[in-house]
């Protein structure tokens, strides 16, 4: 008996360690498997371990927005050129996938000013919807097969890891094929995504022949303002949407609407029995497709619970998709195995906060740290906090011309909390709130009363040290470069009166300073405004709920004299401003709002954040809070800063006022926030560390080098324009050119997604095409006013700035058969059957897009050409650097690694300085430094995509890198030929468009680099490109650059002067081989592959550039 106890002892199962959620989530991992791409296999990018799916988005990532002319989206193309054999889609599923999404997107688009243009996570998200709803509802069976597969491989793998992990992840059971998640950022567009997956839902459920597959759709959200904004968005999208009505009667009639329109109703309106306000969930039926807004929001293990048991009653019949950024929060709140795992195999597609944030997207963000010693230096804290945010003011004001086209808005300064009731007796949460708002309220207070003590504590801030102020936190000084665009201020010479002065004008709206005054707006909106003196106008806003119990505590402690005079009164001309105040046109600068208020609302103004205590149990509040202040509209509405949206040169203190500013006014809430940010893998960034690399010109311009510029307008002292000088083109025009370069459109490809999508086409079967053309009774179906709208958002997405589009003749135009022609089978072409219409409408407007981008680029050039001139390069041109610009390298200080290679860069750097070598390449960490006595400033600088550092002005990509390198190892191997044939070899890289220089004729194209070979008089100068060619066919205007620069050469008559062009690619050849052309027939087209490599090992497009320039 005692040898048995011991062997049950012995072999005791020990509980195996639990995988995180995030590597849990086994449906987005069968996903990512039919791409070719294996989810359990390790995966590294630039010597870092990287996620499955960078895999997939690596090359989507910086690719084109937007729909070329053929109606098909730059990323599907892009997908296209990287299709791995390995994939376990049909190419032609991809096209019917991508159709649709077209599709959709168009019918998202039609109600809409400002269309939509996906991002690449949000497209790739609409493509893993289609797939999967394609299997659910064509393939169940096989679909549950599939992923039982996948999920019996996944807990084998990590079964066998050295130390054994536990999935907790079961096969899937057919009732679990119903609910979908999607994980993306706040402020990465979700709600659009809901809208679409609505109608790729209708789509394949009518498609199936299940088109009553729900009795109901029903939109669930947080609140009532979330409600309001959803209702409001949909409306805009084109979606029917309604209020669930409440009583039994009419909520039953609703049943009628199956997938024809949209019921919505908060989750607070649901349980378990009716009420006046709610409504029991199983008066809803079992059949509902449900579209949950953050269902679980903020929920503890009891309520998560809860709503999980809501949402089964809910969708047994029917379907759910979930849209939420904070799946891990709630699986944590919830504490059950059995949720997580419901989730985990749920999640579809997964881009949460990290991803948003590394890929560019949104503000930066800066922590302020709440010192230890709190209590000691709480208001110089609060006045450096203060002062941040009047620096962004500042800049948004004096700079709002140079920062324009990055489309921010008016910074506003929030402080977040808990709502205030007008009961007696106050919640925990309550308490803290009015406690918190009322030290805010005392330090504005004091800080408008003490006008010396204010000044001073500023002063102090700019002009000490963390140690000397004791604002230091975790050894860190706290504002360390905070205030880099106010210390320019004041050694420009600005002084300490005029920036306290000046803080008053623009952030209390009064110079003049004065009490503070806190009046309540008479009605039932729950407002407080804030005033500064006499000032005209309120500077701040304060709807936390209650505002009479607020008063009466701030008038409390007035009268304790616990806080500085506040004078009280109600406002009897004020109307309620909360809804205004997301307008850069409000004077309010200061908003203290309760978090109910915050969520959902659509303001992209807020640039510094006041956390004030949110709830104990509000864990998830942290993020959303957080991603309303990271929402940043961007240059050209990318979402991203300026630091990723690879403008060169961005403008001198961007960054400042796209920073989000963080603190707190109680040290325990900002530890949860770090928690937050380290356990998302982010950076805390509660200190950045600022360097500075000199940028040296090399060239004494002894040489003149010769450039290509418009000709000067006679007696304005600019070049030529042709938006600005050019007679505007008009639709209707058809030039000779034209006509002898028809313009084709090719639908040959599209058939099986367009006409006959439920056939299997043959892949590889051979088509004899047929060419085809409009005839009058085609032109007389299609509708001409969709189209003008159409190609009026084309005309404004590829900036034809100056083409006139007149609706009246786009008929006439059509029916002028000289200029185009038209692949596309009879039987589409045949007037006998209507439903050819649509596919007539869409056919005249891929042509016409064409039309316009072609007449455009013809008149343009037309203009420009005869206008061309030689012009000599000097020290002032924009390309160069100015006299002590420098590289700026920040990068936050927690990253140690990264600082100390910085540090010893700048030190091999000014070591390579004082050498003067003629050729160096540095290499430091995820840095390099190319030191290259040949290009006309030096270093050029460079970071591996990843790396945790921002550069400006922008650094080299890898392309450009690969190019410089190679140069450079061409140079130092044929220093002696080049010498002995007396040429000198100079390079410079060219800026983008408004200060590079740019080619109208190859479709505004401005390549990275000029590169000059001069003997004696003799200049050749080429323009060169290290560009992927993933997009571009041979008769690209990129690529056929290569001639035009030539006819520009004869033009310009100079016997001195021979021009060239080359493309230096990183696009394997394999991937275009499709395009007809031989590898070396691209050679003769300038088009040189950067992976090729001689028998040395050597790149072998080096040398043919050079050759290219005579060396």
């Amino acid at each position: 008996m005692a040898t048995k106890t011991k062997i049950l002892k012995n072999t005791k199962a020990k509980a195996l360690p639990s995988l995180p959620f995030s590597q849990k989530l086994v449906l987005n991992q069968w996903l990512i498997s039919l791409f070719g791409i294996d989810p359990l296999a390790s995966h590294q990018h630039n010597g870092r371990s990287v996620r499955p799916m960078h895999a997939l988005t690596k090359t989507l990532r910086d690719c084109r927005e937007g729909l070329d002319a053929d109606n098909l989206h730059f990323f599907y193309k892009q997908l296209q050129v990287g299709w791995l054999p390995e994939a376990k889609l049909h190419p032609d599923v991809l096209r019917q996938y991508e159709q649709n999404i077209v599709a959709h997107t168009q019918w998202l688009n039609e109600g809409r000013e400002r269309p939509i243009e996906w991002k690449y996570y949000q497209w790739l998200s609409l493509l893993f919807a289609e797939i999967y709803l394609d299997h659910y509802f064509n393939r169940r069976e096989v679909l549950l097969a599939l992923l039982n597969a996948y999920v019996a491989r996944f807990n084998a793998h990590w079964a066998a890891q050295p130390v054994p992990q536990a999935t907790g992840i079961a096969p899937y059971t057919p009732d679990e094929l119903n609910k979908l998640c999607l994980q993306n950022a706040t402020g990465s567009g979700k709600t659009l995504l809901m809208h679409v997956n609505y109608r790729q839902f209708a789509h394949y459920a009518h498609q199936a022949g299940q088109g009553d597959a729900v009795t109901r759709t029903l939109l669930i959200t947080p609140n009532e303002g979330l409600s309001q904004q959803h209702e409001e968005e949909m409306r805009q999208s084109g979606i029917e949407v309604n209020r669930l009505v409440l009583d039994n009667n009419d909520m039953f009639a609703s049943q009628t609407g199956h997938l024809t329109r949209v019921d919505f109703v908060e989750i607070t309106k649901l349980g378990d029995k009716d009420g006046p306000t709610s409504i029991a969930t199983r008066n809803l039926g079992d059949q509902n497709l449900i579209l949950v807004d953050e269902g679980h929001r903020g929920m503890g293990k009891a309520e998560e619970d809860g709503w999980y048991k809501q949402r089964s009653m809910l969708t047994e019949k029917g379907f759910a998709f979930e849209y939420s950024a904070t799946f891990r929060e709630a699986v944590n709140a919830s504490a059950s195995a059995k949720i997580e795992q419901a989730y985990a195999k749920a999640v579809l597609f997964d881009y949460s906060y990290r991803y948003f944030y590394e890929d560019g997207y949104g503000k930066d963000y800066r922590i302020f740290n709440i010192p230890k010693s709190q209590d000691d230096v709480e208001f110089l804290y609060l006045t450096g906090c203060l002062l941040s945010f009047y620096q962004q003011l500042a800049l948004y004001e004096e700079r709002k011309a140079d920062y324009a086209e990055f489309n921010l808005e008016k910074p506003l300064w929030v402080f977040v909390g808990s709502s205030v009731s007008a009961a007696k007796k106050k919640s925990a949460d309550e308490e803290d709130t009015v406690a918190d708002v009322g030290k805010v309220l005392g330090f504005v207070a004091r800080f408008l009363a003490e006008p010396a003590q204010a000044k001073a504590a500023v002063q102090t801030l700019l002009t000490k040290s963390g140690a000397s102020t004791g604002l230091v936190s975790n050894n860190v000084d706290i504002f360390h470069g905070a205030f880099l665009y106010l210390l320019e201020k004041i050694r420009a010479g600005m002084t300490a009166e005029a920036l306290q002065t000046d803080i008053l004008a623009k952030l209390f709206n009064n110079p003049a300073g004065g009490s503070l005054q806190l009046q309540r707006i008479k009605g039932d909106s729950g407002e407080l405004v804030l005033k500064a003196g006499e000032a005209d106008k309120h500077f701040g806003l304060i709807n936390v709920g209650d505002a009479a119990s607020l008063a009466r505590h701030v008038d409390d402690l007035v009268k304790a004299k616990l806080i500085a005079p506040i004078i009280l009164s109600d406002s009897a001309f004020l109307a309620a401003q909360f809804s205004s105040v997301k307008e850069s046109s409000s004077p309010v600068n200061v908003l203290i709002g309760a978090k109910k208020f915050v969520e959902g609302w659509d303001c992209w103004r807020v640039s510094t954040l006041g956390l004030m205590r949110v709830g104990r149990t509000e864990g998830s509040q942290i993020i959303q809070l957080f991603g309303r202040g990271v929402r940043l509209k961007g240059w050209q509405w990318s979402l991203k800063r300026s630091s990723h949206a690879r403008p060169l040169g961005a403008p001198q203190h961007i960054r400042l006022i796209e920073t989000l500013n963080v603190f707190g006014v109680q040290a325990d809430f900002m530890e949860k926030f770090r928690k937050f940010l380290e356990d998302e893998g982010l950076p805390t960034n509660d200190s950045k560390e600022v360097f500075t690399i000199p940028m040296n010109l090399t060239h004494d311009f002894g040489h003149k080098l010769k450039i290509i510029r418009p000709k000067q307008k006679d007696g304005t002292g600019r070049e030529y324009s042709f938006n600005r000088d050019g007679v505007m083109p008009q639709l209707g025009d058809v030039p000779q050119y034209i006509q002898n370069n028809r313009i084709e459109v090719d639908w040959y490809p599209k058939i099986s997604a367009i006409v006959a999508p439920e056939v299997d086409k043959k892949a590889g079967a051979v088509v004899q095409k047929n060419e085809s053309r409009f005839s009058p009774q085609h032109v007389a179906f299609l509708d001409v006013d969709k189209l003008y709208f159409d190609l009026e958002h084309y005309k404004a997405r590829e900036n034809l700035y100056s083409l006139i589009i007149c609706p009246q003749f786009i008929r006439g135009l059509l029916n002028d058969t000289r200029w185009y022609v038209l692949w596309v089978p009879a039987e589409l072409m045949a007037l006998s059957r209507y439903s050819n219409v649509a596919v007539w409408n869409q056919l005249a407007l891929e042509l016409l897009k064409k039309y316009c981008s072609r007449l455009f680029e013809f008149k343009r050039d037309e203009f420009i050409r005869p206008r061309l001139r030689v012009s000599e390069l000097d020290a002032n041109h924009e390309n160069l650097p100015k006299p002590n610009e420098a590289y700026t390298l920040t990068v936050d200080a927690s990253e140690t690694q990264l600082i100390a290679d910085i540090g010893k860069l700048q030190a091999e750097i000014e070591m390579a300085r004082l050498a003067k070598p003629k050729c160096q390449l540095i290499e430091v960490g995820h840095l390099k430094a190319c030191i290259l006595a040949n290009h006309l400033y030096e270093p050029l600088i460079s970071a591996n995509r990843g790396a945790a550092i921002s550069i400006a002005p922008v650094a080299l990509n890898e392309s450009e890198t690969t190019f410089v390198t190679a140069l450079m190892g061409w140079l130092a191997q044929h220093e002696a030929g080049v010498q002995a044939i007396g040429t000198s070899i100079y390079l410079l890289r060219n800026k983008s468009r408004g200060s590079g220089i740019g080619f109208f004729e190859a479709g505004n194209f401005y390549p990275d680099f000029i590169l000059w070979a001069v003997t004696g008089a003799k200049q050749v100068v080429a323009f060169i490109e290290p560009h992927g060619i993933s997009h571009e066919g041979p008769q690209h205007a990129k690529v056929q650059f290569h001639k035009t620069i030539k006819e520009i050469e004869a033009r310009l008559s100079d016997v001195d002067l021979r021009l060239e062009s080359a493309i230096v690619t990183p696009t394997h050849f394999v991937s275009v081989k499709d395009r007809g052309l031989t590898q070396q027939e691209w050679a003769d087209n300038h088009v040189y592959f950067m992976s090729d490599r001689n028998a040395t090992g050597q790149p072998e497009f080096i040398g043919k550039v050079m050759a290219l320039v005579g060396c």
